[in-house]
């Protein structure tokens, strides 16, 4: 007698789509999310820094002394120098080392303090070992009435022709500013950037996500 085997035939069982579904609408929010972020930086991005001078402070005291100064060497050969550099600079959207940008709205000042070749070290990360470096200091003061995150405040350097320089990490070079600034501080950070040899400038720009950046030129 041939025994008869009796098999059922059973579908397996298919995984909930719930779990599916929700992970696709929360993909879908979280990129509605984003989206929503990215526009509002870019409605607020158009507050752009206003240019003040350094010596804004003591401009009293010096408003003398050059009222002295012209009338007593008016004819000096060497104020075709300054007529060059005063020209320069005049009608030029670039920052000096003279200038500070202001944004007025968060109360965010930056200036440039110096600008000079750097050697990096044995540790340094770099992506050109055969490129030029240069190092710019920046200071940042908080002039407004609450604490400014810098987390968004990054430079971004540009050789002549325009090509993005890249950031050289050495140490504290590159570590940027401390991430929170209160009102009336005064932070400091110190950036290096590779420039292609042979180049005559380079420029620096920087701001955070929220304004429109300020743009100093270097020559070399």
């Amino acid at each position: 007698m041939t025994a008869t085997v009796h098999t059922e035939h059973r579908t397996a069982p298919q995984s909930p789509r719930t779990p599916v579904r929700r992970q696709r609408l929360r993909a879908v929010a979280g990129l509605a999310a984003v989206t929503l972020a990215l526009g509002a930086l870019t409605a607020c991005g158009d507050e752009e820094p206003a240019k003040s001078d350094k010596s804004a402070g003591t401009e009293d005291n010096g408003a003398a002394d050059d009222s002295a100064d012209t009338a007593d060497d008016g004819d000096d050969a060497d104020s075709g120098q300054g007529a060059d550099d005063g020209g320069a600079d005049s009608g030029s959207d670039y920052f000096t080392l003279d200038d500070v940008a202001v944004w007025e709205d968060s109360g965010l000042e930056i200036s440039v303090e110096a600008v000079s070749p750097y050697t990096p070290g044995e540790w340094a990360l770099l992506e050109n070992e055969d490129y030029d470096t240069y190092k710019v200091d920046f200071a940042l003061t908080n002039n407004g009435d609450e604490r400014i995150s810098t987390v968004l405040i990054l430079p971004t350097g540009y050789d002549e022709n325009g090509i993005e320089a890249a950031r050289v990490y050495d140490g504290d070079i590159g570590m940027g500013f401390q991430e929170n600034v209160d009102p009336g501080v005064t932070v400091t950070a110190e950036y290096a950037f590779e420039v292609p040899p042979g180049s005559t400038s380079f420029t620096v720009e920087i701001g955070d996500l929220m304004t429109e950046a300020a743009v100093w030129k270097f020559d070399i």
